[in-house]
């Protein structure tokens, strides 16, 4: 049975052989929750491992010079939204001037209902998806001068102005120093396959067709086990755009899952607490010529590992089939209960007054 009908939508309903390893809300983490951030000290146990560079970020936007540097420019309310998007239009999620992006598009219906502009919404992203690129949980922040006075129906108004493929399915007030991209704990991505000899119509645009030569599971699996674990990634990862950004690529990957589901589709989930440009692409490219390619298996995955060489590295595999499916943040920073509005109004009155 083929799950479901025409759009990204098809996958949903689509059966699990095993349940999620979490649960709640994708904005949180509740195995690894942490104590009510305290902004008059900065202080905050967090969930991230020691030497983190996003300990230190997390430190920094909490303190009071964090908040200082935020209010100086009136941006007085942090927003968070949970978007779901078809990438196919777009070239990708990141605002290009002359080209059609998610972002773009955001920003636009954003400064519709808040008057703003882009420069003063500082909208940002978890993560940037490239061209073609879909999601079904991308987070992301933008700033208010003053608190929307009923987010059901800001909600409601700005999937009015967005396209029908770019759809907000969650906003809410987040810790005024929440940042959708400096807070994320860990991410999941899902990549899809059609191992079906003919390729199906209307799955054909959000899954990789490879029925002229289906992968060997068992292959597939324990190629995608050899990822899991703390590595240099070097390999997986093509050179950035932006050449002054100089990144550590030792990530660690929780869990390489192959789900089989129903009609010839096979699933990719890979979790992690981080991902290089196009690292999980590039991952699916190796995995996928272990499991296809004859006398290839785990052991090819494990010598890229080893080499650290992108260039002797299998071509990663085309961006349609791949979802960025959930983002995960410190419970405290999500979950955060803004003050009362007499509060805020009298906290407004004691900086007009200053």
């Amino acid at each position: 049975m083929l799950c479901a009908s025409l759009g990204v939508s098809w996958f949903a309903t689509c059966p699990r052989t095993a349940p999620s390893r979490r649960r709640g809300s994708a904005f949180r983490n509740p195995r690894a929750s942490v104590s009510a951030p305290d902004t008059a000290d900065g202080e905050l146990d967090t969930v991230y491992p020691e030497g983190d560079w996003r300990n230190a970020a997390l430190e920094a936007s909490l303190s009071d010079e964090g908040r200082m540097h935020r209010e100086a420019r009136g941006r007085n309310v942090t927003y968070m939204l949970k978007v779901t998007y078809d990438g196919e239009a777009y070239l990708g999620f990141q605002y290009q001037p002359r080209d059609a992006t998610v972002q773009g598009e955001i920003e636009k219906a954003l400064s519709k209902l808040t008057g703003e502009d882009r420069d003063f919404l500082g909208v940002g992203a978890s993560g940037r998806t490239d061209t073609g690129v879909h999601a079904r949980g991308q987070v992301v922040h933008f700033y208010a001068r003053r608190p929307l006075p009923d987010l059901a129906r800001a909600r409601k108004s700005l999937n009015g102005m967005l396209p029908k493929d770019i759809r907000v399915v969650e906003l809410r007030r987040p810790h005024p120093a929440f940042h959708a991209r400096f807070h994320a704990v860990r991410k999941t991505y899902h990549y899809y396959l059609d191992t079906r000899l003919e390729h199906d119509v209307f799955t054909r645009k959000y899954a990789l067709h490879c029925g002229w030569k289906p992968p060997d599971m068992e292959r597939l699996r324990a190629a995608a086990a050899a990822l899991v674990g703390t590595h240099d990634f070097s390999a997986f990862s093509n050179v950035s755009r932006d050449a002054s950004v100089v990144r550590d690529p030792t990530r660690t990957i929780y869990r390489f899952d192959v789900v089989e589901l129903e009609d010839g589709l096979v699933r990719l989930e890979v979790e992690g607490n981080g991902f290089l440009y196009r690292m999980v692409r590039n991952m699916v490219g190796a995995i996928m010529f272990a499991a296809t390619k004859k006398g290839a298996g785990a052991e090819n995955v494990e010598a890229l590992l080893a080499g650290k060489d992108r260039r002797v590295a299998p071509m990663g595999a085309p961006p349609h089939g791949l979802f960025l499916h959930e983002v995960v943040y410190p419970a405290a920073l999500v979950e955060w209960t803004p003050p009362t509005e007499d509060a805020e109004a009298s906290a407004e009155n004691e900086k007009m007054k200053a």
